[in-house]
């Protein structure tokens, strides 16, 4: 899923810079390989790391928060100056975009800065995250629409729709009382959802797929709880 999502920042970034003729890269495998950038910049893309969170063991389920760096360099003998705009035009692309169909938010930025200044080229970096989930046994990521991926960001985020809708599914296991055996499901829960009709015509606010895992994570939530007190 990272190599997919790098290629969808990619292709995001080089639709909405296009204006600008600057030179757009992923990072190279070999820093000697890197070309020199011109007076029109280059920008090089590339996965940074990964933070980790445990949401759920049955089946194991991460939060995977991926983060992504573009690294600005702009040749330029007289100022700094010419990089705001590259800097600006970055941000624009990339604030909300979502690179994958899946369970995941939105990319949104988390650090940026000057690095160094080094024989009349300035150097810049931009970092991006974006929460994903890692579940056990699934691959449930997809390449996103290219045409979304070129749109400009003004035009608002269009929701991606699960096709045979989301399934979630919890229980509540016995613990030990007597002689009774622990750890034995006593109730099992399955809630299967799509998204709203209403949310995709007439509401402002939409879901996206993992605002809808969570949505109905909630709901199941308050069933088991409400059966659980009535037994």
């Amino acid at each position: 899923m990272l190599a997919e999502a790098e290629n969808a920042i990619f292709k995001r970034v080089q639709a909405i810079l296009a204006p600008f003729e600057v030179t757009i890269a992923p990072f190279p495998g070999d820093s000697d390989q890197q070309p020199k950038p011109g007076r029109k910049g280059m920008i090089l893309i590339g996965y940074k790391r990964s933070r980790h969170r445990l949401t759920s063991v049955e089946p194991v389920t991460c939060e995977v928060i991926a983060e992504f760096e573009l690294s600005l360099q702009l040749k330029d003998l007289r100022t700094h100056r010419g990089a705001y705009p590259l800097l600006d035009m970055v941000r624009y692309a990339m604030t909300g975009l979502i690179p994958l169909k899946g369970p995941l938010g939105k990319c949104y930025p988390v650090q940026e800065g000057f690095l160094k200044v080094e024989d009349g080229i300035w150097y810049y970096a931009q970092v991006f995250a974006v929460a994903m989930l890692q579940i056990e046994g699934q691959q449930p990521y997809t390449a996103a629409d290219i045409d979304y991926l070129e749109r400009d960001p003004s035009l608002g985020v269009r929701p991606y729709a699960p096709v045979g809708g989301i399934q979630l599914q919890s229980s509540v296991r016995r613990s030990l009382v007597e002689n009774l055996p622990s750890n034995v499901v006593d109730r099992e829960f399955i809630v299967i959802g799509n998204v709203p009709s209403t949310c995709l015509k007439k509401e402002p606010r939409t879901y996206n797929s993992l605002q809808l895992a969570q949505k109905l994570e909630s709901e199941l939530t308050s069933q088991r709880f409400a059966i659980a007190k009535f037994n």
